[in-house]
């Protein structure tokens, strides 16, 4: 498998193939991660030697961008996708936590573009999230305190999070029935330990949306470090993937 970086404008994106391929996979990081992540590397060793193409950006202020944080918006976010859907002609999406919600988003805003999605862990309550990511680093901050100071987050770098960013998550929760939403051309994986997004909530988005495919990694939290639970899931997504192929 080869993998290479390119620029698609601003945009970071690092792009894995095993020679010719036939149809792009593009996946968003979640919160806090990169083009890096193992999840990525993970996908691609299962979807490159089938002839899938899989291109993988940094979000803005992640990675190896240097925005400041003003700059990471769902807004921002769903406009960079659009612009690597358009360059790459992607037919695939894979999202982790933000970057499924953010998929999300784009298909109720804008229509579905793609064969097939899967998501891992969206984080369908993302204000929510936020906050839970929050009380891991600053157990005892408030609300209140954020209005004034914003969030620090330490994830694979330190993030100073602007109030307005959780303002801006709050209008946009996904715990509710979209038509665009509910087909089973969409898988979500999901944990049932899962630290940061809700159990209930997944699960009742999938109530609300019952035509999608769905599996429960029991034992997981949120950022599957068990290898065992990140394999289960990156291969029924490859599973998802791969099904009109035969």
């Amino acid at each position: 498998m080869f993998s290479e970086k390119i620029m698609i404008g601003d945009i970071p994106v690092k792009i894995f193939t095993e020679g010719d391929y036939s149809r792009t996979l593009l996946v968003l990081h979640g919160f806090g991660g990169n083009k890096e992540s193992p999840t990525i590397s993970g996908l691609a060793e299962r979807l490159c030697p089938r002839g899938f193409r899989v291109a993988a950006p940094d979000l803005p202020c992640h990675g190896e961008r240097s925005e400041p944080e003003s700059c990471l918006t769902p807004e921002r976010c769903i406009s960079e996708m659009m612009t690597l859907e358009k360059e790459l002609s992607t037919e695939y999406a894979f999202g982790t936590s933000f970057g499924g919600a953010l998929i999300l988003r784009r298909t109720e805003l804008y229509g579905n573009p793609f064969c097939r999605i899967a998501l891992k862990v969206p984080a369908i309550n993302m204000a929510d999230s936020m906050i839970r990511c929050m009380r891991l680093f600053q157990p005892d901050y408030t609300l209140e305190q954020a209005k004034k100071n914003g969030f620090r987050v330490k994830m694979s770098k330190e993030f100073n999070m602007p109030y307005s960013f959780y303002e801006s998550l709050s209008g946009i929760g996904e715990v509710r029935h979209c038509d665009v939403w509910d087909s089973p051309d969409i898988l979500t994986v999901y944990s049932g330990k899962d630290e940061l997004v809700a159990r209930a909530d997944t699960e009742e988005f999938l109530r609300l949306n019952p035509r999608i495919q769905r599996l429960c990694i029991e034992e997981s939290g949120h950022r599957y470090l068990n290898p065992g639970h990140l394999r289960a899931a990156l291969d029924r997504a490859a599973e998802h993937f791969l099904a009109d192929l035969g």
